[in-house]
Formats: C-alpha cells, sequence, structure tokens
C-alpha cells in the first residue's frame, strides 16, 4: 500500500513536504510482477518513473535473438530505489530493459505526464525532484563504469564510452553488438566497461581497446558494424583496423 512513510524514504522525493508528498501519491499505481517478468523494454516509450517497493528489479541489455541472461545485467534495483528516469529527459525512450530479479517484486509506477503536470503547478517539487534525480542519475553513471562482465585478471579491456554525447550518437547499439559477440563466441576472459566521455564529441561513439603491454587504441565513429569487425579483428586476432582509429 502507497503511503507518506513510504515515498518519504525515497531518495528522488527528498525534501517535499507531506502536501507535495500527497500531490505525488495522486500520480502512483502499484504493481505487482513475478520472477522475470518484463517491467519495459529497451527502446520501449517511458511513461512512467518506477521505484522498487519489494524486491530487485534488474537493469539488462537485451541481445537480439537470445534470451534474458543475469549475464547481461547492467544496474540491480532494491527497495526506494529509482529508475525509468528516461521519462523526464528526451528522447522519453527507455534505455535498458527491466526485469524482476527476485521471485516477486511490488513497484510503483508514477505517471510521468501526472508528475510533470505538478512540476508546472508547483515549480518547488519540479526543482526538488529533478536535482534529487541529477543525483541518483550520477550514482547509476557510478555504477555503469562497474565492469558488465566481471573478469579483474582480464589482459583485454573495452571500454565504450557512454555519456550523454556518446549515447546519442549510438554508443548503446556498439555496446549490444558487442556483447552480442562475447556471448556468440563464448569469451568471458576480456572486461568490458562502459565510461564517460573522452571530450572528442564529434567524433562518438568511441571505444578504447587496451590489451596488456601494448598502448590503448581510441576507434571513432563507431556502429555495430564496426563494433563487430573491431572485435573479430584487433581483439582475437591483434590486428588493428587503422580506418577506425581516431587522430588527434
Amino acid at each position: 500500500m502507497i503511503s507518506l512513510e513510504f515515498l518519504k524514504k525515497v531518495k528522488v522525493f527528498d525534501g517535499l513536504n507531506d502536501d507535495h508528498l500527497s500531490d505525488v501519491m495522486g500520480c502512483c499505481q502499484e504493481k505487482e510482477y513475478h520472477h522475470r517478468d518484463r517491467l519495459f523494454g529497451e527502446g520501449d516509450d517511458a511513461i512512467h518513473v518506477w521505484v522498487v517497493m519489494d524486491g530487485q528489479v534488474d537493469l539488462r541489455f537485451d541481445l537480439p535473438g537470445r534470451p534474458t541472461s543475469k549475464e547481461n545485467t547492467i544496474s540491480s534495483i532494491s527497495a526506494y530505489k529509482t529508475f525509468g528516469w528516461s521519462s523526464l529527459v528526451p528522447p522519453y525512450k527507455y534505455g535498458l530493459s527491466a526485469y524482476c530479479a527476485t521471485r516477486s517484486c511490488k513497484v510503483l509506477k508514477v505517471e510521468k505526464e501526472c508528475l510533470t503536470n505538478l512540476f508546472e503547478e508547483d515549480t518547488l517539487i519540479g526543482y526538488r525532484v529533478m536535482s534529487n534525480l541529477a543525483a541518483v542519475v550520477g550514482e547509476r553513471f557510478d555504477q555503469l563504469q562497474d565492469s558488465t562482465l566481471p573478469a579483474p585478471f582480464a589482459k583485454v579491456k573495452i571500454s565504450v564510452h557512454m555519456a550523454t554525447c556518446g549515447i546519442v550518437a549510438g554508443a548503446r547499439e556498439v555496446m549490444t553488438a558487442l556483447m552480442d559477440e562475447m556471448a556468440r563466441l563464448g569469451q568471458k576472459n576480456i572486461e568490458v566497461v562502459s565510461s564517460g566521455c573522452l571530450g572528442m564529441c564529434n567524433s562518438e561513439p568511441n571505444v578504447t581497446i587496451e590489451i596488456q603491454g601494448e598502448e590503448p587504441v581510441i576507434y571513432q565513429k563507431m556502429n555495430a558494424d564496426k563494433m563487430r569487425q573491431v572485435f573479430n579483428s584487433h581483439v582475437l586476432k591483434g590486428k588493428i583496423l587503422s580506418d577506425f582509429v581516431i587522430t588527434k
């Protein structure tokens, strides 16, 4: 059951008084899911902000033609944590898929349109929520910098630069293609991470390949097909694809 006491423990609603929280409560709906249920898919229209009430929700990359796997989890969301913030920023599409990762999951669905109407009616609510949301996004980005396929002793490290500029340019598609190749070829001894912007936004999406004992190589203007070529040529065979390498 939704209550003011629950909303007070949700970080994104920090600083809102009881009247504000009562208004927010009017935008909320409880929903329960079971293990492996998908709450939404990557690329779906983002029409809700979500809060976990009970259980755990995993945010994952879905690999084309393959069933969802815990190995593809980017972030795990527990009680009182918020996800689905893509509903409040263009292009209003979910960037990952969300799955119930425990026996059951109870979540709070906060309708975007209702929430943004509150922002317009009371700018203090909008300011507090968006400020808190920025902090949540920052924490999530820190989590994204951890390896999606942990391999602390890997001799090869691949960094897909996924700051906002990289994502807009297509970095998600690059990451999906890379993970698909990793899964297809059964490569588990390679560390894959998402990283921040290199400061060269006009060359995004960028991918950095680091092979032990060699200088890092930065590839520019990547797409899914180029990522597959780089993986199979440079990562697996040690042959750098010079045509794709960034020149400073």
